[in-house]
């Protein structure tokens, strides 16, 4: 069987629809399938940035050095630029249009490259920011840490861990967004202990980092941030608590409550969340707030009433 899908997936890299093509680069790399290289390789031409950027996160995958010139052609670095290359296209996530200067390769694709280029060969970029890990001022910790999590690299998370609880916020709030984006699991019991932290940014970042992370002992202590003094910090536990996709009481409750911030931007942050959770006990707090006097609320109001009035009319399966 093993064998048989194998099969399927080299002759899916041969075919014309891209769809076909970006699903066969997905599975070569999940399975690691070295035989795909050259399949591969011709996808990181193919016309479709999607495309481009599944084949170069599976030649990383399946480790192909003979996959290294192709990946630093798509990031058009030579020798004496390839690191910051890396480090720049890394950090382009997000971004939708090529850069000036006649470059159309889309930096979704260009950071696939970049990623993959620091798997297969890591002495690039990669060995340099682990060692500046070490380092005793917040400037460069910071970037290595940036750097590190851009470039997704599997090592230097334990010393990131660890620098949550560094001296210095800046510091604490860039280790905890880093570790966000790595959704790094070992961080949880550090990044929980920084919702309580007396910076609010660094409050921020963690809540941010949980989000990301998505585990479930995070509920409780998000719920609480409901009740922080600074509005921006509530704001992004209620985008947080949304996103959970859990109905426990004190997630809505403290959902509900944010409904009488004083803040618009908490306000509409919860009923959002209201409406993401499908809370239909929340409906007729939420719809109180059709008379917001901030339109942008009002608007939101709306939104979520008309969502937990269909959700109330017609619920799903989740039991909790």
């Amino acid at each position: 069987m093993a064998q048989d899908l194998d099969t399927t997936i080299l002759e899916a890299l041969d075919k014309e629809d891209p769809n076909l093509v970006r699903a066969a680069c997905i599975m070569a790399g999940a399975r690691q399938l070295v035989q795909a290289e050259r399949g591969l390789l011709k996808a990181l031409g193919h016309k479709a940035w999607q495309v481009q950027a599944e084949a170069a996160k599976a030649l990383g995958l399946i480790g192909s050095k003979g996959a290294v010139p192709f990946l630093r052609r798509v990031l058009k670095a030579s020798d004496a630029d390839l690191r910051q290359k890396m480090l720049t296209a890394a950090a382009e996530t997000g971004k939708a249009a090529a850069e000036p200067g006649g470059d159309e390769t889309h930096p979704e694709a260009r950071r696939a490259a970049a990623v993959a280029l620091n798997r297969i060969e890591p002495s690039i970029t990669q060995d340099a920011l682990l060692a500046a890990l070490g380092a005793d001022q917040p400037a460069l910790l910071g970037a290595a840490m940036a750097g590190l999590a851009n470039l997704e690299a599997p090592v230097g998370r334990e010393r990131m861990v660890e620098l949550l609880g560094h001296a210095d916020p800046g510091v604490r709030k860039n280790a905890a967004a880093c570790l966000g984006r790595l959704r790094e699991v070992r961080a949880l019991t550090g990044l929980l202990a920084l919702l309580s932290d007396a910076d609010k940014d660094v409050r921020k970042e963690a809540a941010i980092a949980l989000n990301h992370i998505k585990d479930r002992q995070a509920i409780g202590p998000l719920a609480g941030l409901m009740d922080d003094a600074d509005a921006e910090v509530r704001r992004v536990a209620a985008i947080a608590l949304g996103n959970t996709k859990s109905r426990e009481p004190i997630l809505v409750q403290a959902l509900v409550r944010g409904l009488s911030d004083r803040e618009a931007s908490v306000r509409q942050a919860c009923l959002s969340a209201l409406a993401n959770l499908k809370a239909t006990g929340a409906l007729e707090a939420a719809a109180a707030l059709l008379g917001d006097t901030h339109e942008a609320v009002a608007r939101q109001a709306a939104v979520t009433t008309g969502a937990l009035s269909l959700a109330r009319e017609r619920p799903d399966y989740d039991s909790d």
